[in-house]
């Protein structure tokens, strides 16, 4: 368990890391990844696990020969290295090195009233999500399409106290170009889209090298 110092006499302890960046280069990767995704799918290529309608593909994402594949992985390390960098950082080490890990992944499609369930990533470390595009929402909707990080700590739904947010799940309007990176622990789902188009993701399952199997 970290501390994180706060004051002499206050810290901050259980914290869950999560990363939420949007990536420079969206603009000119995003349409090559869109093209890239619809061709599969067109194709038939498919697979099922936690989507309820939309489309998933197989989970060779990273092996796909599209040279915007390349671009996504490195913008994806990126993320890796800076979270898995979060404990060094508080330790206030001058060169946090640089973690191993083996990644795998696979791309999603959603359109209207298509959902994620609820799940989890077991045998993994990280969880990377990344946004190609999100479709024009339709605005009655309020929940349309977030994806939802539940607290991983039970007991915390059971005391509300003024300024804290224990027990509240932590929602998240995708953009596209957004990349979130959260533990592969952390149960969380997407809640329905409406509106106009479709939503395109990836996800991606990263397990470190070195580490103790989750």
């Amino acid at each position: 368990m970290v501390f994180v110092p706060i004051s002499p006499e206050l810290s901050s302890a259980f914290g869950t890391p999560i990363s939420l960046r949007t990536v420079p280069s969206a603009a000119t990767l995003n349409p090559g990844l869109e093209r890239a995704i619809l061709a599969r799918a067109q194709r038939g290529e498919a697979n099922r696990i936690s989507n309820v309608g939309g489309w998933q593909s197989l989970p060779d994402f990273l092996d796909w020969p599209e040279p915007e594949i390349k671009l996504f992985t490195g913008e994806m390390d990126r993320a890796i290295q800076q979270i898995a960098a979060l404990p060094a950082m508080l330790a206030r080490q001058a060169e946090p090195p640089r973690v191993r890990y083996s990644a795998y992944g696979w791309a999603n499609i959603n359109r209207p009233g298509d959902y994620n369930m609820f799940h989890l990533h077991p045998g993994n470390h990280w969880s990377v999500v990344y946004y190609v595009a999100t479709g024009t929402l339709n605005p009655d909707t309020p929940m349309n399409g977030r994806i939802e990080l539940r607290d991983p700590r039970p007991a915390a739904t059971f005391t509300r106290m003024p300024g804290f947010n224990s027990g509240q799940p932590m929602l998240i309007r995708p953009q596209a170009g957004m990349m979130l990176v959260f533990p592969a622990w952390i149960e969380h789902g997407v809640h329905p889209f409406y509106g106009e188009g479709h939503r395109i993701s990836i996800a991606i399952n990263v397990a470190l090298e070195g580490a103790p199997s989750p």
